[in-house]
């Protein structure tokens, strides 16, 4: 395949520039940055603009419709074009100035999701140069607010499905070409998410009379509420195998050698080593297969002579399929222990359902990775953040969130940190996938 090159280097640059940093407070959003993208969008992909329906959805989305031959089975491409704030600090260059340095272009935004966007329109406005017509329906939506879980992508599902629209196939960002490979394989393998844990977020408050710090209770609020914060880190929930990691032990059984393959198949075999070993694995293996609580904040009393006549903690809980935020916050009071604890449940998404992959999309998507990535082993595995994608588990079975990227676990590692940056190559292979990806579509 042929590729315009400087054009994707000067298309991307351009959305790096633009400083479409999203916050929990939208007055703190500078929305004529946001403005600005989309219009860029329109502006700088004439044959997208000449052939797709073209519709912005509240309060940061922009939806293109590409009409295929048929309506019965479209499909969606995705991504979001909003980032996190990019302080100066640690930062080698300017976060929003698009320096290319060697083989490389640097900016907030170049793997979290801005090159995928920026693939996902050369390789549609390509294709549609071509006189390319997809067999069926094609939407591409993307949304502004995905980094603070706002509204927008929920806005773009409830437009779909008030229109009748059951996307056949989704696909959005989650995890990439690895060199690590998958657990138990030790060779680079494609990962590609077909769910995502749920999230929650608690307030656990504890009450007691203030005073003077000279006459201190036994049990100050804050002694009461470091005590809930050690029981919580002492009695994790359970270890134990979701659906999407029974499935990945059973796709990785496809690739190991042929004496190691029944143990793999039958995850059911490995599930007491596994438990046993969740623990000492390290923090991403252990949080595949378990339920997780982090206590993220801590408030008290700022003055060292007054005790605080109430404390308090948050706790992030991520989600194994079969909980819920609310089964949850019961589970938390037991494991407190503690009657002057309070628990309230603030804000929660329940784990998605887990897609399918016995089934034609399935296939198809790994085809088209393995045709990019020749032959690389392609493993289903659970997200432990979340996605804007998880909107569109409700209008269909299989969504999928895989960035097609060839990424090391330091690269990784400049999502929301500095020097964030992608290979020019890596850009153009993602262009590259796109574009195969559309042949099937």
């Amino acid at each position: 395949m042929k590729f315009n090159k400087r054009k994707i280097i000067d298309d991307f640059r351009a959305m790096i520039r633009l400083k479409t940093i999203s916050s929990d407070d939208p007055g703190k959003m500078d929305m004529a940055e946001f403005a600005a993208f989309r219009k860029l969008l329109v502006d700088r992909f004439p044959n997208i603009r000449a052939h797709a329906d073209i519709r912005e959805i509240p309060p940061t989305g922009i939806l293109f419709r590409i009409r295929g031959e048929s309506a019965e089975a479209p499909s969606v491409l995705m991504a979001h074009y909003d980032v996190v704030p990019a302080d100066q600090e640690g930062w080698t260059c300017d976060p929003f100035g698009a320096e290319i340095r060697g083989d490389r272009i640097y900016g907030r935004g170049t793997l979290d999701t801005k090159g995928t966007l920026c693939s996902i329109m050369e390789a549609a406005d390509r294709a549609l140069s071509q006189g390319w017509i997809p067999k069926n329906d094609l939407y591409l939506s993307f949304g502004g607010e995905e980094e603070v879980s706002g509204e927008t992508t929920g806005n773009i599902v409830d437009t779909l499905e008030r229109e009748g629209v059951r996307p056949a196939f989704v696909l959005d960002e989650g995890g990439a070409v690895i060199p690590e490979g998958l657990p138990g394989l030790k060779k680079k393998a494609a990962m590609v998410g077909i769910a995502e844990k749920g999230t929650a977020n608690y307030m656990l408050t504890v009450r007691a009379k203030g005073g003077h710090a000279s006459t201190p209770p036994r049990h100050t609020a804050i002694g009461k509420l470091a005590k809930a914060a050690v029981r919580l880190e002492e009695n994790p929930f359970p270890a134990r195998l979701s659906t999407s990691v029974r499935l990945m032990f059973r796709e990785i059984a496809k690739e190991v050698p042929i004496y190691e393959r029944p143990a793999f198949a039958h995850a059911e075999l490995l599930e007491p080593a596994i438990k046993a070993a969740a623990t000492v694995l390290g923090s991403s293996f252990n949080a595949m297969v378990r339920t997780t609580t982090a206590v993220v904040i801590f408030e008290g009393r700022s003055a060292f002579n007054v005790l605080p006549d109430r404390a308090a903690m948050g706790v992030n809980v991520r989600m194994l399929e079969g909980d819920t935020p609310e089964s949850i916050c019961e589970e938390l009071k037991k494991k407190v222990r503690d009657p002057d604890v309070e628990v309230n449940l603030i804000a929660g998404t329940p784990p998605t359902p887990v897609s399918e992959i016995d089934c034609a999309e399935w296939e198809m998507l790994k085809r088209v990775i393995r045709r990019v990535w020749k032959d690389v082993p392609v493993g289903p595995y659970q997200l432990n953040g979340g996605t804007d994608s998880r909107y569109y588990s409700g209008i269909s079975d299989h969504v999928y969130k895989f960035t097609p990227m060839e990424m090391t676990a330091e690269e990784r590692g400049t999502v929301h940190g500095a020097n964030e940056s992608v290979k020019i190559r890596n850009l153009l292979k993602t262009v590259q996938f796109y574009s195969i990806l559309l042949e099937e579509l």
